[in-house]
C-alpha cells in the first residue's frame, strides 16, 4: 500500500463530496417518508417532472434459508468471482484531521 502525500486536495474533495451525499441522502429519505405517508398510489406534479408513489408486492428470496437447503457443491457451481477495486472513506479523530491540514 502506497501513501501519496501530494494528493491531499483530492482526498479533501472526496471528503467534502461524501459529506454532501450523506446530507442529501438523509433529506431524500425524509421526503420519501413524507410522500409515502400521504397514501399508496398517486402522482404529484412538479416542475418538469412527476413523482409517482406506488405500492406493489415484491417477492424476495431468503438467501440464508436457501443456503441452508442447497448443497455446498451447488453453491460453488453457481458462484462467480470477479476482481473489483473500491474506494472507501475512513473518518479520523478531529486531532488527526487538524494535524493533516497543517501538513498540506
Amino acid at each position: 500500500m502506497e501513501t501519496f502525500i501530494n494528493h491531499y486536495q483530492t482526498v479533501q474533495d472526496l471528503v467534502a463530496i461524501e459529506a454532501k451525499i450523506a446530507s442529501l441522502t438523509a433529506r431524500k429519505k425524509e421526503l420519501h417518508a413524507q410522500l409515502k405517508s400521504w397514501g399508496k398510489n398517486f402522482d404529484v406534479a412538479g416542475h418538469g417532472c412527476t413523482v409517482q408513489v406506488r405500492t406493489h408486492t415484491r417477492k424476495n428470496v431468503d438467501v440464508a434459508a436457501l443456503k441452508a437447503k442447497v448443497s455446498r457443491q451447488f453453491l460453488q457451481a453457481h458462484t462467480t468471482e470477479k476482481e473489483i477495486t473500491t474506494v472507501s472513506l475512513k473518518s479520523y479523530a478531529a486531532s488527526t484531521t487538524l494535524a493533516l491540514k497543517g501538513a498540506a
